[in-house]
């Protein structure tokens, strides 16, 4: 009975040691992730050209925009909004100074 006991109180204490471990590597793994794109964003920010390419997030309102566009466009633009007369050059005058 008391090395059923003993094997009892060893199974609670590494099930509870072991849902503790995966706790702590869970928040470790997140925490990696999350110094990994402030590291990227700092890179962006202070050294764009050699900031990687496959870290840079996708633009989907990029897409959105060039889809809304393409699905609005339906032939040739509005004529431009009206404006004062056509701009034409002073000439050689001067004001003086």
């Amino acid at each position: 009975k008391a090395l059923d006991k003993s094997v009892a109180e060893a199974t609670q204490t590494r099930k509870a040691e072991n849902a503790e471990y995966r706790e702590t590597m869970a928040s470790d793994k997140s925490a990696k992730e999350l110094i990994g794109v402030a590291k990227n964003r700092l890179s962006q920010f202070y050294s764009p050209k050699l900031a990687s390419e496959q870290d840079k997030p996708a633009t989907p309102a990029l897409v959105q925009v060039a889809a809304h566009s393409a699905a609005t466009d339906a032939g040739a633009p509005a004529p431009p909004p009206e404006t004062w007369d056509v701009y034409q050059k002073k000439g050689e005058e001067s004001s003086g100074v």
